[in-house]
Formats: C-alpha cells, sequence, structure tokens
C-alpha cells in the first residue's frame, strides 16, 4: 500500500520543530548548570558598588574646666600686719597660686626699708621684719626659749590668712640680720627643728663673738657655733650662707671681718682682691637712712660652694648703715638666685 504523500504543511512542521530541538541542543551544550559561587555579589556586576554607610555618634560635649582661682587673688597688700615682735609685710614681689608662700624673716633694721629692698630684689616670699632692741643681747633673750620662734612661724600664717591669702602653708625659709640681729640667729639656729628647716641666712655687715683669746684676738668659734655648722653646710652645697661685712672697728669683740676671716677659714675657702659696686637702689627711703650717700665699694670676696663672703671698703656709721641699704643687690639678690 502506497504511502500518501505529506502535505507542505506538514512537512514544514516537522522540518521547524527538528531545527528548534538542534539549536536548543547546541546552546544549552554552551552553559553550565553548576550552583554559583557564595562570594557572588547580590548585584549587577556593571553597577558601580558604594561602601557600606556607617553611623558614627556625635562625642559628648566634655564638661567645662573649672576657673582656677589664684590663693592670692584677694591678697591684702597694703601696709603691715604685727606678728609677735615683727612686722609682716606683702611685697609687690610676692605671688602664690596655691597658697604656698616662702619666708624671709629678717632681725634688726628699718622695717619699711627692708620690705621695699626685698621688693626692689623682686623676692617672691612675704616678710616679716623683726626689731627687738639696740644690742644683740636683746635678741638673744627674746628667743632663749625655741617654742618663740615656731609660734610666729604659726602666726605668720594666720596672719596671712586674715590678709585673704586662700589656704597658707609655709615653704620655703630663710634667716636674715643687720648689725645686731645676729643675736636672735644663733639662739634660733641652735634648735635642730629650724636649722633644718632653714635653707638661707643673710648676713649685712653682723655677726660679732667674742675672743678666745684677747692677745692674738681669736675668734671665739664655739660663741657662733650655730652659724659656724649653717656656714659648712653652704659650702658644701647643701644651704646658702652670704655675709657682707665693713671694715668697721671694734676693740672690745670681734668684728664683722674678723668674724668673716674665721669662717671662711673654718670652710676651707680663699679671700680673693676684687673691685666692684653694688647697684645703687631708686627707691628714695634708700638713700634716706643715711646722713650722707657712702655706698658700697667691694674690695675682697671668699666663695665656696653655696658659701660666699663680700667685703667693703668703710669704718663709718654711714658704711655700717650701706649694707642694710643696699640689701637689694647683695645678700638678697644671691637669695633670689639660689631659690630660683
Amino acid at each position: 500500500m502506497k504511502r500518501r504523500p505529506r502535505t507542505d504543511l506538514q512537512s514544514l512542521c516537522a522540518r521547524g520543530a527538528a531545527f528548534l530541538v538542534a539549536t536548543a541542543a547546541v546552546a544549552l551544550a554552551g552553559f553550565s548548570f553548576s550552583n554559583p559561587p557564595a562570594s557572588a555579589p547580590p548585584y549587577a556586576a556593571h553597577l558601580p558598588r558604594f561602601g557600606t554607610p556607617r553611623v558614627v555618634a556625635s562625642p559628648s560635649a566634655a564638661p567645662p574646666k573649672p576657673t582656677l582661682i589664684r590663693a592670692d587673688a584677694k591678697l591684702d597688700r597694703a601696709g603691715y600686719t604685727l606678728v609677735g615682735a615683727g612686722a609682716l609685710f606683702v611685697p609687690a614681689s610676692f605671688h602664690s597660686e596655691d597658697g604656698v608662700f616662702d619666708l624671709l624673716v629678717f632681725f634688726h633694721g628699718n622695717a619699711e626699708l627692708v620690705a621695699q629692698s626685698v621688693a626692689a630684689a623682686k623676692l617672691n616670699a612675704l616678710v616679716l621684719v623683726v626689731n627687738i632692741g639696740i644690742g644683740s643681747a636683746a635678741y638673744d633673750s627674746h628667743y632663749v626659749t625655741a617654742a618663740v620662734f615656731q609660734h610666729e612661724l604659726a602666726r605668720v600664717a594666720l596672719a596671712a590668712k586674715s590678709r585673704g591669702l586662700v589656704n597658707p602653708r609655709l615653704g620655703r625659709l630663710a634667716l636674715g640680720a643687720w648689725s645686731a640681729g645676729y643675736g636672735a640667729l644663733l639662739r634660733i639656729l641652735a634648735s635642730d627643728d629650724v636649722y633644718d628647716r632653714a635653707s638661707a641666712v643673710l648676713l649685712a655687715d653682723a655677726l660679732h663673738s667674742n675672743f678666745s683669746d684677747e692677745h692674738t684676738r681669736t675668734v671665739d668659734m664655739q660663741r657662733i657655733a650655730p652659724i659656724v655648722r649653717f656656714a659648712r653646710d653652704a659650702a658644701a652645697g647643701g644651704k646658702l650662707f652670704v655675709m657682707t661685712h665693713s671694715e668697721v672697728n671694734e676693740f672690745r669683740y670681734a668684728t664683722t671681718t674678723e668674724t668673716s676671716n674665721a669662717l671662711v677659714a673654718a670652710v676651707g675657702a680663699y679671700r680673693t682682691r676684687t673691685t666692684d659696686w653694688p647697684e645703687r637702689p631708686s627707691f628714695p627711703l634708700a638713700r634716706s637712712v643715711m646722713s650722707a650717700e657712702r655706698w658700697l665699694e667691694q674690695r675682697s670676696e671668699a666663695h665656696k660652694g653655696h658659701f660666699h663672703v663680700r667685703g667693703y671698703r668703710g669704718y663709718r656709721e654711714d658704711d655700717h648703715i650701706a649694707h642694710l641699704a643696699q640689701s637689694s643687690s647683695t645678700v638678697l639678690a644671691d637669695l633670689v638666685t639660689y631659690w630660683k
């Protein structure tokens, strides 16, 4: 039985189907059906990448720093306050942020002159000027009990507080004397508590002694033993000792020239010749205390460690007074340098 020939439509359909099957097979052969890598990006590769925005928390505002109020902000600097046998001054050169104050206790001499000299030297310290009598014996007897000076130190802190210094506390301590005032130092420095606390001794044409041998005019070193000890410690670098002296003569006891020579020998120093003229103070009171202006003219000096002795010409009363009047450029200047 003869097969009936296909119609054109049937032939076209059969061919089309075969073409589609073959084309699909070729296309599928070029693809892999494996799973995509885990790191594949979940976005289209042709799109630009942007970093993940970070949220930054704004820092909390720091608390404002408290305003520092100086301890001397309301300090009354006018006049003076009586403390025991002395007058407490607050020089313009004094300042304290926290209430700690250095103190110079100066024995004998015009109180206003000493205070103005401290200010002229720009010494950052309170100053207590003590005047008890004319001779050294008055100072010696006043401080025969060690507790007297300790009590005065405590009263200085109270006086500073009453003048407006907040939380006053004693820092460094310096002891000074002119003329007969050395009598107080011999007594005060005999106390180990005061000796250890004192960092400086200043003698402006002060320090006399007896003779251990009057024929040879040998200075009695035992009489001035606390000063000798202090001078030796200064020569070793532990403290400051400064002494100026004139050429005023005295036959009854050792002069300041003789005691200074004894101290120079005791510490193992040597005196040399020199010439110098310390700066003259500009404030009027320094000139008015002298009957005639006789300013210091240096002739010799001796130094070892922090031990300093300077000799000046002159044997008259005004030559003696000049050691106090020019203290701002001599003993006080050394203290300023040492305390810096």
